[in-house]
């Protein structure tokens, strides 16, 4: 077969133009003949499949339009365009030319029923493929909300028409008719997936389709079994013509033409008369390369052989070492090879790491060195696959080989030097500091570190992968400059990288930015956006040109609602965040046409601005001040259900970081961003979970309290019912200090609790308003009648419901004046420890000896199963002042458990550590009142044995009674206190707070 694939060949080279027919045809036959044979979908046979696809294309263009031979011709082309393209992982130009030809074979009235069965079945694949593109995720969260473009339908249908055709005609093999009903199976049930319409998707019958696919595959069925009887009998066209000429020994056998460059449009009304030209090499000069038979598939030792025998004819150089042909063959680029060259050396590249020949570590990632160098270089020639909010998948395969061979190529080898010179293969050239290079800065960084010497390519590469880990981690970019020659391959893209890290690191450091006009306009829409400049901001936005794609739109949307240009802003950003990949910008955008939506104010807006927040509360990424600007919202709008998950959703979101709008203008401008990737969005749970966690701790409801306008003169009570579990939003109320002032409307909601434990989260602002002062019926106050413990969110009382108090005199434990600065404390804490904590650990300094110097080793070595902390220390946050100048982040300790005591501060983040509550201040009180309280809640807690909420409430209203029980062992500092301090206020009683079960 090779004898007459060559005989062919060099027939070929002795006729031009219309007698170049017949050959084509025989030499189309016997390539495709072979490629069956080496097995469909074998890497190594994607070469012949190539050279099949050229032979083919070249008939097919020298055949005029009414030439009854082109429809036949142009069958079998398509036919293995249709094959390279799922077979083989082919590009969409194979998917788009395959669907064009296809379509004009199938116009012929004197096709061959098998051929005509093979077109139509290999036609409606295309479509099926294409169809089924729209659900991607990119194109589901577009299509599940307001279904997808009229392309996708029109291509589902036309499926279905051609498999429905191929089944009413002539008979066809028993396996190609299942196949074919299974497929149109497969078509008909993702049609209400593109309509949009899930309340006709049936899961169960799609799923039964396609198990009845892997059977079929899994019981030998061929890929393209088109007619009964031997799968080699593929249908032939017969050309008839002068028989070739005796080769001519001289001439050497050329390599087929190059493979097509250009199809029509995707979705594209007007099919050209013919599709575009194929040979884009051939006319750039590509010379011919002579190429080796693949190996033979199964033989590890030969594919290895096969792959190498390839390089050396594509590289030149055979006496150099392997990684230095693969380095030449990277650095000539994919222009210096012919298409059909490359495939091949793809194919045998990627076979011989997939036939693993053994050889020791070194070997075998020198075949996956080889296999990245091919698959970068072809995916360089039929398209990078970056772009706005592209899908950098296509580089992954080489990305993932290129770490294999790091691992075993020691960094040590000389080898290694072309290991990390072939991530120059993987950038961007527009944003190098983008796609797949983040997912493997780390691994070839340190792998470059490792090398005993470095050339400056790889220290320049080396320092581009730090560069991408500090952006990716939100650290500041290290410094690096371009270190290798202006004519290396790598100068140019160094060259942007370094100028991207340098944009980056002025964003993140809030620093004026050279606008660089290699950077493009966006780059003066980021320069006005730092500066706040909005005249210069509007200029910059109209020198943008169009159309954006959905990153871009995105970002620019955001610009717009800056400028409060709200129409324009929705334009951007309705369809924008329904095709963004981006989880954090798809988050944002989300939330910002929430508030274009709501800003603008027009019929539907409000409905419209609801549907986008909540959308935005399950994308990743999404920030507390925007969930609890979304929350207030709702409240005011009277949606209890919305609220809730709002409101539990902001206390569970991180901040959002400074400054997003400049950051997403750079994640636009150079693809990264300088901030952390998005994080899940929180699991937010339901209010049945939570009123169950709330029955577990003994409250009867839970309170949310929320502001619902920007300037917090409102908020909102929404009450969650331990006994129902119903959610009611109770009132908007205007807000006032229970403090100064005694407006109606609080107390009216609260007084309808008249005993019991309430447990409050109060957020936005709101949860240092004294609640326990708000004056009700009867002129009580709040504290008489009812127990509080202050929480963050129903998910913390979920939490809270899981732990457990021990009796306060188990392990007590006592931090008192580590630093010297607080000698007063010592007496108290003496009086405490004598009076009710006899067997307590004292660390610090004290009147009396101690267990430690308080020292943050002595504190973290202590805050495990202690029942009790009494910290009389410095508190800076969650920071403890210990000795020694040291302190110690009590909320990143885990392990804690029991009650945190404060004698100043407020730090309910130590639940955190695990506490299962917290007493402490919500604003500053007199120490010696301080003191006082605090004694006190030590007697209720040991002397009456009464839960940390209730102790602080018997403390509380012991304060507010001035005709109060003296008990009879309080020091004269305490009794001074009394005698000379008005307890009742409730600037003091109230300042005394919980958080806690």
């Amino acid at each position: 077969m090779d004898e007459t694939i060559a005989d062919l060949r060099d027939a070929l080279s002795r006729l031009d133009g219309p007698a170049r027919v017949p050959v084509l045809v025989r030499l189309g036959h016997e390539l495709t003949r072979r490629y069956w044979r080496a097995g469909p979908g074998q890497p190594a046979a994607l070469a012949d499949l190539s050279a099949a696809v050229e032979a083919w294309d070249a008939a097919y263009r020298l055949l005029d339009a009414g030439d009854p031979a082109r429809g036949q011709v142009a069958a079998q082309l398509g036919w293995l365009l249709a094959a390279r393209h799922g077979a083989h992982g082919g590009d969409q130009q194979d998917r788009d030319t395959g669907l064009f030809v296809l379509g004009e074979a199938l116009t012929f009235t004197n096709l061959p029923p098998a051929l005509a069965a093979m077109a139509r079945l290999s036609r409606g694949q295309l479509f099926l493929g294409r169809a089924t593109e729209a659900l991607s995720p990119a194109g589901a969260r577009a299509g599940f909300r307001t279904g997808l473009p009229p392309s996708a339908r029109t291509d589902a249908a036309e499926a279905r028409r051609l498999f429905q055709e191929v089944l009413d005609g002539p008979p066809l093999s028993a396996d190609v008719v299942a196949m074919t009903r299974t497929m149109l199976t497969i078509a008909e049930s993702i049609q209400p997936l593109l309509d949009g319409d899930l309340a006709r998707f049936d899961l169960n019958r799609i799923m039964e389709a396609m198990a009845a696919m892997q059977r079929m595959r899994h019981d030998g069925m061929p890929p393209m079994p088109w007619v009964p009887g031997d799968p080699l009998d593929y249908p032939v066209t017969v050309m008839h013509g002068e028989p070739p000429a005796p080769p001519r020994q001289a001439t050497p056998a050329p390599a087929s033409p190059a493979r097509a460059a250009s199809a029509p449009g995707v979705g594209s009304t007007q099919a050209p008369a013919t599709p575009p030209p194929v040979d884009a090499e051939s006319a750039r000069g590509v010379a011919p390369t002579q190429t080796p038979a693949p190996a033979p598939p199964g033989d590890p030792v030969s594919a290895r052989g096969g792959a190498r025998r390839r390089l050396a004819a594509l590289a030149g150089g055979p006496d150099q070492p392997v990684w230095e042909q693969a380095r030449a063959l990277l650095r000539a680029g994919h222009t210096a090879v012919a298409p059909a060259d490359l495939d091949g050396f793809v194919g045998a590249a990627v076979h011989a790491v997939d036939a693993d020949a053994g050889g020791g570590p070194v070997e075998r990632g020198l075949d996956r060195l080889l296999s990245t160098v091919g698959l970068c270089l072809r995916q360089r020639r039929d398209g990078s696959g970056w772009g706005d909010g592209e899908d950098d998948a296509a580089f992954r395969a080489p990305a993932e080989h290129l770490v294999a061979a790091a691992g075993l190529v020691p960094p040590e080898h000389p080898a290694a030097v072309a290991v990390v010179e072939a991530v120059g293969g993987l950038l961007d050239d527009a944003r190098p500091l983008s796609g797949v290079i983040d997912e493997i800065a780390d691994t070839v960084s340190a792998y470059a570190a490792r090398m005993p010497s470095r050339p400056p390519v790889v220290a320049a590469l080396a320092d581009l992968c730090h560069t991408v880990a500090a952006l990716r981690d939100d650290a500041a970019p290290p410094p690096f400059a371009v270190a290798v020659p202006s004519d290396h391959p790598w100068h140019r893209v160094l060259s942007t990288a370094v100028a991207h890290a340098r944009l980056a690191a002025a964003v993140r450091a809030g620093e004026p930015i050279d606008v660089d006009p290699a950077l493009g306009p966006l780059a003066g829409v980021l320069d006005a956006v730092l500066r706040d400049d909005d005249a210069a901001l509007r200029a910059a936005l109209d020198a943008v040109p169009g159309p954006y794609p959905p990153r871009t739109a995105a970002t620019l949307g955001a610009v717009r609602l800056k400028l409060g240009d709200l129409d324009a802003a929705i334009a951007a950003l309705s369809p924008a965040v329904r095709d963004l990949d981006d989880d954090g910008l798809r988050g944002r955008g989300w939330w910002r046409l929430a508030e274009a939506y709501r800003r603008r104010g027009a019929a539907g807006d409000a409905d419209r601005s609801r549907a986008a927040g909540s959308t935005a509360l399950r994308c990743p990424g999404a920030d507390r001040r925007r969930a609890a600007r979304f929350a207030g919202w709702m409240l005011a709008e009277g949606r209890a259900s919305e609220a809730f998950a709002a409101l539990e959703h902001a206390a569970a979101a991180p901040d959002e970081p400074p400054d997003p709008l400049a950051r997403d203008l750079l994640s636009v401008l150079v693809g990264v961003g300088v901030a952390p990737r998005a994080a899940a969005a929180p699991d937010v749970p339901s209010p049945a979970a939570v009123a169950a966690a709330v029955r577990e701790i003994g409250a009867t409801a839970l309170l949310y309290l929320h502001p619902t306008d920007d300037a917090r003169r409102t908020a909102g009570v929404l009450c969650l019912d331990a006994a129902t579990d119903r959610l009611d939003l109770l009132a908007n109320v205007p807000l006032t200090d229970p403090l100064g002032a005694d407006d109606p409307a609080l107390p009216a909601v609260l007084g309808r609790w008249t005993s019991g434990s309430l447990l409050v989260a109060a957020s936005g602002g709101l949860d240092r308003l004294a609640l326990a002062a708000v004056r009700g019926r009867d002129d009580r106050r709040l504290v008489q009648d009812v127990v509080l413990a202050h929480v963050s969110s129903g998910a913390e009382v979920i939490d809270l419901a899981g732990r457990s108090f021990a009796p306060v005199t188990a392990a007590p434990v006592f931090v008192v004046n580590p630093r010297g600065d607080r000698d007063p404390a010592m007496a108290e804490v003496m009086a405490v420890r004598r009076l009710f904590y006899p067997r307590s650990a004292c660390l610090g300094r004290a009147l009396e000896p101690v267990d430690g110097a308080g020292t943050p080793d002595d504190v973290r070595g202590r805050l495990p199963g202690a029942s009790v902390v009494h910290l009389a220390c410095g508190l800076r946050g969650t920071s403890l002042q210990l000795a020694g100048d040291g302190s110690l982040d009590a909320a990143a300790v885990r392990g804690a458990g029991g009650l945190a005591i404060l004698t100043e501060g407020w730090a309910p983040a130590l639940l955190d550590a695990g506490f299962a509550g917290v007493v402490g201040w919500q604003w500053q009180v007199p120490p010696q009142v301080a003191a006082l309280a605090l004694f006190m809640l030590h007697l209720h807690l040991v002397d009456r044995g009464e839960p940390p909420a209730a102790a602080v409430n018997a403390v509380q209203r012991w304060m507010l009674d001035p005709a109060r029980d003296l008990p009879p062992f309080l020091t004269a500092g305490h009794l001074h206190t009394i005698a000379t301090t008005d307890l009742t206020s409730p600037t003091l009683w109230a300042a005394l707070a919980y958080r806690g079960r």
